[in-house]
């Protein structure tokens, strides 16, 4: 664990240190959904924070029962310390207070730090694309204290 850690909303001024962040870990840490590029959209994206410095990210596209994690990713200094671990589990729960009943995520086969990070988080393991990656889920099951009849 790192001192000094928060996992908040990404704001316009993290732009620059999320595309410093991408070229240093490479554009594979972003699906590419529809062939638009390698960007990440702020307003969907959480990250993790040691000091004044963003060291890693999670992005997401979202409808209002699912959301598909399209990018992830830390700084290779910063890896090992249980920043992705951060990230993934305050997602989850941003999801689950949102309503947002299904988490998915796709991860190319290359990047086994990513898969271990999301096994050890409780994701679900679907299989393999034809692209050579990893498809996992996690059931949300919306949010807590409903009182409309949904677990």
């Amino acid at each position: 664990m790192l001192p000094n850690l928060t996992v908040r909303p990404a704001r316009i001024s993290d732009r620059k240190s999320l595309n410093g962040i991408l070229e240093l870990i490479g554009p594979q840490c972003i699906t590419e959904l529809s062939g638009g590029g390698t960007s990440i959209d702020v307003e969907q994206t959480l990250v993790a924070v040691q000091g004044d410095q963003v060291i890693g990210f999670v992005a997401w596209l979202q409808d209002e029962m699912q959301a598909v994690i399209v990018g992830f990713g830390v700084r290779d200094t910063h890896r090992r310390f249980g920043v992705a671990t951060q990230l993934v589990n305050a997602l989850t729960e941003h999801f689950r207070e949102a309503g947002v009943r299904l988490l998915e995520a796709v991860v190319p086969c290359d990047r086994m730090g990513a898969i271990a990070v999301f096994e050890s988080v409780g994701f679900r393991r679907l299989g393999r694309s034809a692209a050579d990656c990893v498809t996992f889920e996690y059931r949300l099951w919306g949010r807590r204290n409903r009182t409309d009849g949904f677990a």
